[in-house]
């Protein structure tokens, strides 16, 4: 395998091209890492309220979702506005930390505080900020699964 670094000033944004005789195990594996190398890039959000924008760790974030058609992230400093739509967001994070739980809404797994399973058909989660929100019966079985419950 041979690997190399070519710097193109006119270039805006970092371009990767695997080359290969044919598509193998090995390409697909490297295809993977590159991609999820590159999810890993989003660390930051810009969020607004009030007419003022801030910069926001995404580690801070407990949970995203959606709201009078706009998409909104929770942290222990309130409530912002972003400018993302929640599928880019969820390709974008980093998929262990964050899970999709409803066609409206992805949480941060490292925020959770406790899990109640207690209702039948329905799972509460409670963030370490005491907020909660309910997992769509549609998500159920995959945050089961995710969260080793």
């Amino acid at each position: 395998m041979k690997v190399g670094i070519n710097i193109d000033r006119s270039v805006e944004e970092v371009e990767v091209l695997i080359t290969a005789q044919e598509q193998s195990r090995t390409v697909n594996a490297l295809y993977e890492h590159i991609v999820e190398f590159d999810k890993k890039s989003l660390e930051t959000l810009t969020a607004y309220r009030d007419d003022i924008a801030k910069i926001v760790n995404v580690t801070d974030v407990f949970r995203i979702y959606m709201g009078n058609q706009k998409v909104y992230i929770q942290t222990h400093q309130g409530e912002y506005a972003i400018r993302y739509r929640l599928y880019e967001l969820e390709a974008a994070l980093d998929k262990k930390q964050f899970l999709r739980i409803s066609n409206s809404e992805i949480i941060n797994v490292k925020k959770i505080r406790d899990i109640d399973l207690s209702l039948i058909g329905r799972i509460c989660i409670r963030f370490e900020d005491n907020t909660q929100t309910y997992v769509s019966r549609r998500y159920i079985p995959k945050i089961k699964k995710s969260l080793g419950i």
